[in-house]
């Protein structure tokens, strides 16, 4: 099946396939999330601002190693 993609002001902005937006719900969505988003052809946002080194230092090689375009938030 052949996927159509959408070229919207959103999706030449960010380089994206499709006008899709992960919101950055902070503990609720993780790197497996965003990267799954981002595979998708949709633009990830990965939240962290709680601050925990720890957590984003374990979430962000997930999001880094789809090749794909993301934004960290915090």
């Amino acid at each position: 099946m052949a996927v159509m993609a959408l070229s919207t002001a959103f999706t030449e902005l960010f380089g994206v396939q499709h006008p899709i937006t992960l919101a950055p719900m902070g503990g609720s969505a993780d790197g497996a999330l965003a990267a799954a988003v981002s595979r998708g052809g949709g633009l990830e946002l990965l939240g962290a601002g709680n601050g925990d080194r720890g957590w984003l230092a374990r979430k962000l090689p997930i999001v880094a190693d789809t090749g794909e375009p993301w934004v960290p938030v915090s």
